[in-house]
């Protein structure tokens, strides 16, 4: 009895293991089923904006970029930035950065077309991409900070400057798992390197030779950013394009140094010509808008405030001299003005903010002739006898068209006036008389003397 009792409290408790484990082994994922959960989790990315930053990088591109991150988050889709830039602005550097970092979708920076380069501001956006990409015969680097005021940099403060540059680049190194040694060496040493070096180097994943080698080479990767899980469909990806809207991209157009330059010169021409030429103010109004969008330029360029001081100082100079017909006199010490002014405006060790020293000479010049052609005429009305009005009339000759009696008519420049001979004597219709005063709209006049007003003309 005893026996068979453990027997059966053995059968009960073996029958209860058994439920357990076929239970357990029943709720445990197969490994299909962990690889099919793992497909679930994935947010599968088969649509790409294409965005454009080309040139220097400023305030426009970042705006311009920001839009794109937002529509491509706003569908789903992935962002592809081409990229071919000299450098540009850090201030607009680090918010292109920052916004990169922080969406939540997949952001591929390809260095392209064929020739193009991500050098300094645009090596560091290349970094921050969740895949790096470039075309042959493209480079990367030469990320070393510039100075881009116009005071001069003490060595301590540059090292400063570079150190944080450096701790910034690494950083996104390590995030994206990219060479952190050479990315120093870029900004320390300004070194720069070939699509095929970068590649070998860890500093960018692959190389493609356009959009549809890149989707093909980017299929299947999985990237993993904000908590997201994200599996790359290129195979089928559909591409679109996001043009830069038209405000941006005048906004772009003239923070180019050399074309915010022209503006400003142009407005200059356009205030001149006002003051010389007075009317309804179009010029002027022109000149005045031109100038306004020069100086929007030049508030988000480094700029030397002295040199923007000498450029309106040879402003009101050229006004000056018009305005009081001084025939020149101050126009030749504008012209000294705004050529110092010029070369010191924009004082920069990066070479593509600075305004071309052969545009500034050629503007120079056009604007000399321009100001001596305007000034002369300027200076002969300032000179001319007065045609209209009171001076203008008096010592003028006339002819008598009604006998002064001693009041009548005369005929003067074909116009008919009530004349009063000055010394009361009658004369005759068809005598020259000469005007010698007006009162009112009486003319006061006597026979006129050939020979004395010929001499007195």
């Amino acid at each position: 009895m005893f026996k068979k009792t453990y027997v059966n409290k053995f059968i009960i408790i073996f029958i209860f293991a058994a439920l357990f484990f076929l239970t357990a082994s029943a709720d445990s994922p197969t490994t299909d089923d962990i690889i099919n959960s793992s497909n679930t989790d994935h947010m599968e990315i088969s649509n790409f904006y294409i965005c454009e930053v080309k040139d220097t990088i400023d305030p426009p591109i970042s705006n311009h970029l920001s839009k794109c991150l937002k529509k491509s988050y706003d569908s789903t889709s992935g962002l592809i930035i081409l990229m071919d830039t000299p450098g540009g602005l850090e201030t607009s550097m680090r918010e292109i950065i920052i916004n990169i970092l922080n969406t939540e979708i997949p952001v591929i920076v390809y260095i392209y077309p064929e020739g193009a380069r991500a050098a300094s501001a645009g090596t560091f956006i290349t970094y921050s991409g969740d895949i790096a990409v470039m075309a042959p015969s493209t480079s990367i680097g030469a990320a070393h900070p510039v100075n881009l005021g116009s005071e001069q940099v003490s060595e301590d403060v540059m090292e400063k400057v570079t150190n944080d540059s450096v701790s910034f680049i690494k950083n996104l190194a390590e995030t994206r798992d990219r060479n952190a040694d050479w990315a120093e060496r870029a900004v320390r040493e300004s070194v720069s390197i070939t699509a095929s070096e970068a590649v070998e180097l860890g500093v960018v994943d692959i190389t493609a030779s356009s959009i549809e080698d890149l989707l093909e080479k980017i299929d299947g990767k999985i990237i993993k950013k904000s908590g997201r899980t994200f599996l790359l469909n290129g195979k089928t990806a559909s591409t679109e394009r996001i043009e830069m809207g038209f405000i941006s991209r005048f906004l772009h157009v003239i923070v180019n140094p050399n074309i915010a330059y022209i503006l400003f010169i142009i407005g200059i021409f356009g205030i001149i010509y006002e003051f010389s030429q007075p009317g309804l103010g179009i010029s002027g109004a022109v000149g005045v808008l031109f100038i306004i969008l020069g100086l929007y330029a030049f508030s988000i360029l480094p700029i030397n405030y002295a040199g923007l001081a000498l450029i309106i100082l040879a402003i009101i100079l050229f006004i000056l001299d018009i305005a009081l017909g001084l025939g020149g006199i101050l126009s030749i010490a504008g012209i000294a003005s705004l050529l110092i002014g010029s070369f010191l405006l924009i004082d920069t060790e990066a070479h593509y903010l600075k305004i071309a020293t052969s545009l500034v000479i050629s503007a120079s010049v056009v604007l000399s002739g321009f100001l001596i052609i305007v000034i002369r005429a300027t200076y002969k009305v300032h000179r001319q006898k007065p045609i209209t009005g009171e001076a203008g009339i008096i010592g003028e000759a006339a002819v008598v068209s009604q006998d002064l009696n001693p009041q009548g008519l005369v005929k003067v420049n074909g116009e008919i006036w009530i004349a009063v001979s000055l010394n009361g004597k009658t004369i005759k219709k068809g005598r020259e008389v000469k005007i010698i005063s007006l009162k009112g709209l009486t003319l006061q006049v006597k026979i006129l003397n050939k020979q004395n007003h010929k001499k007195g003309g």
